[in-house]
């Protein structure tokens, strides 16, 4: 539905709608994902060096 006083505005071409909609969630993605791994990395790679069965108590 139109509202009065109002015109639409130009399409997007097709490489803008891949790019907004399409690439720019993906890059977001892969960089949101390779943070997380890293600093998971970190936290494995800590959790590795001590040994983790405790059998007596000091």
């Amino acid at each position: 539905m139109i509202e009065d006083g109002t015109f639409a505005g130009e399409g997007l071409t097709v490489l803008q709608t891949l790019t907004y909609f399409v690439g720019a969630p993906t890059l977001l993605f892969v960089v949101i994902s390779f943070f997380a791994y890293i600093t998971a990395k970190e936290t494995r790679s800590k959790k590795k060096s001590k040994p983790a069965s405790l059998t007596s108590i000091e």
